[in-house]
């Protein structure tokens, strides 16, 4: 279901009467998203569309009725990418979900490299959450990803300047990751991939002496 948003449901928030989901136009009637009384309205209507009962095997069900690439996003352990594995899966997101859903979750970039361990190439495995740079882009790329998804900066783009505005933030985006690349030495994702400690944790560095 929907995380709990505080700020939402203190402001009992409702979707203005001239906005409306485009990705869920096929769904249940959003009326209900215009008006609340008590708590979140965008909560309330995300919450009747989930099926709380969904389990592992639920996958399976969608192999049987489709033949389209199964990409399953919310992957944060070794352990629950083991048992995606398990099931006909073509990618996993390591994804968070903008941490907006549990408090305490952690950040992706720090469970990449667990993930890509456990699947050992048998899948592509994709990243989203906090990539705002190019150098974000390096970083996830270096730890094993595949590629990655950006989220927020796309959407400040859409609201600065519509169309034109998203294609300046990936005009931007690409140009970052381009310079990160020349000045790591890299001419490619393979390079990239393939220079060993490219990227460490910053803990790395606080044991080093003065």
């Amino acid at each position: 279901e929907l995380g709990r948003r505080l700020d939402d449901t203190r402001n009992n928030f409702s979707l203005p009467a001239h906005l409306s989901l485009a990705n869920f136009r096929s769904g249940l009637p959003q009326s209900s998203l215009h008006t609340s009384e008590s708590g979140s309205a965008l909560q309330h209507y995300t919450k009747s569309l989930i099926d709380p009962s969904l389990t592992w095997e639920s996958i399976d069900w969608l192999r049987s009725i489709t033949k389209l690439p199964i990409v399953l996003k919310g992957i944060l352990r070794a352990e629950d990418a083991r048992e995606a594995l398990k099931h006909d899966i073509q990618g996993i997101i390591v994804s968070n979900h903008g941490a907006r859903q549990l408090d305490g979750v952690p950040a992706t970039i720090d469970v990449l490299s667990e993930v890509v361990r456990e699947v050992k190439g048998r899948v592509e495995v994709f990243m989203d959450g906090g990539v705002r740079h190019g150098t974000d882009v390096l970083k996830a790329l270096a730890l094993g990803a595949n590629a990655v998804f950006i989220g927020r900066p796309i959407l400040w783009g859409l609201a600065v300047n519509g169309e034109e505005g998203v294609c300046e933030v990936l005009r931007i985006m690409m140009e970052e990751v381009r310079q990160a690349f020349v000045l790591s030495g890299c001419n490619s994702v393979t390079d990239v991939q393939s220079f060993k400690n490219l990227v460490v944790h910053q803990t790395h560095y606080t044991h080093l002496s003065a």
